[in-house]
């Protein structure tokens, strides 16, 4: 079995900790914004693929951006995730989405990257039990449906269940699976649009969003293949991947920095995944693409100004020194050892008072298709 999984896979208590206690997901969705505005959907719907769901929060940030812009235009949005727990934190947070924008179209799946786009596994084995299931919305209003969102846990629960891989040992699943959801007084307009177990073709899509979407220790041509050329293979003409990871030289790398002098959990940023992309595609994939320029942006740990002022509280140490291990990456072995030992403690506490709290670097990738 492979000693590190391929993606990043995080404990529960981790990200939900990083996820309530920095504003990272607010400031991307803020970025996001500025790409959206310049989208031109094409019939019969603006179609959005999440590489990643998580808890689901970038992806309603980016479809009420989206609504902002295209009001009255179909959503055809597709996402992809093989945990079971955060496919269904994610399609609670729906709600509200069913009722400002009714005529979208939700697919969310476990199949890998190179097979989201087209609901098709590679393994002609697995595809024969592919499961495709539809959920038809009924009412107006989002308490109604949040109700019918909220009882789908024993279909996930059949339908996500996760094996390891006999070879890599990383996590997939047992059961290529899609669910689709959509608002039943809408299908006249979304039943010709959101995929059946009949109509299976592949999606090319308008905005792709890949956020955090690989562990940052794997070399730049893992990133490209696994990821990144998958998702560009799925763009539609002018479509654009935008691509978001943490990139360190903050004071969050430089916490892991002092406690763990060797490790470098940045090794492969966007100027080698670019410049490999560059070697890995034909000369004919290129001349279809235009990379934008690499942007740098800035989060922070929420935190109260007296947490800070009135001597470092237990809270906030905590707090960080989660998010710090979290963006990193770091082993979570490596990082119990440091903790029974309570050697974490007072060098967060420095970082803190050294910068007056925590903050972080992100690094955002667009490519897009011509």
């Amino acid at each position: 079995m492979a000693k590190q999984d391929f993606r990043f896979f995080d404990s529960r208590q981790k990200y939900l900790l990083f996820v309530t206690t920095t504003n990272e997901k607010q400031v991307i969705g803020d970025h996001l914004d500025t790409y959206i505005k310049t989208i031109k959907p094409k019939k019969p719907a603006l179609k959005i693929f999440d590489a990643g769901l998580g808890d689901g929060s970038l992806l309603i940030s980016t479809l009420r951006s989206c609504h902002k812009r295209f009001p009255t235009i179909p959503f055809l949005v597709y996402a992809k995730e093989i945990s079971m727990e955060d496919v269904r934190i994610g399609i609670e947070k729906l709600s509200n989405i069913f009722t400002e924008h009714p005529n979208t179209a939700f697919v969310v799946t476990n199949l890998h990257y190179s097979e989201a786009a087209s609901l098709q596994s590679k393994n002609h084995a697995k595809q024969k039990k592919f499961k495709l299931e539809t959920v038809k919305l009924k009412g107006k209003t989002s308490y109604e449906f949040f109700s019918q969102l909220t009882k789908l846990d024993n279909l996930l629960q059949k339908n996500w269940q996760v094996e390891r891989h006999p070879i890599s040992g990383n996590p997939t699943y047992k059961k290529p699976s899609a669910l689709v959801i959509y608002r039943k007084d809408q299908n006249f307009s979304l039943s010709d649009i959101a995929p059946t177990k009949n109509n299976l073709s592949k999606q090319n899509f308008d905005l792709i969003l890949a956020s955090q979407p690989y562990r940052s220790r794997i070399n730049a041509r893992k990133k490209n293949e696994y990821v990144i050329k998958p998702m560009i293979d799925a763009l539609s003409k002018k479509g654009k991947l935008i691509i978001v990871h943490a990139s360190g030289n903050d004071p969050a790398h430089e916490l892991v920095k002092k406690i763990w002098p060797k490790e470098n959990p940045f090794p492969s940023l966007g100027k080698k995944i670019q410049k490999d992309l560059k070697s890995l595609l034909t000369s004919k994939e290129l001349k279809n693409l235009n990379f934008h320029p690499i942007k740098n942006i800035k989060y922070s740990l929420r935190a109260l100004p007296e947490e800070i002022s009135n001597g470092i509280s237990t809270s906030i140490v905590f707090s960080a020194w989660n998010a710090s291990t979290y963006v990193t990456q770091m082993n979570d072995d490596e990082v119990l050892k440091v903790e029974k030992k309570f050697q974490h403690i007072e060098p967060t506490q420095k970082i803190i008072k050294k910068y007056g709290g925590m903050w972080f670097n992100d690094e955002i990738i667009v490519i897009e298709k011509s």
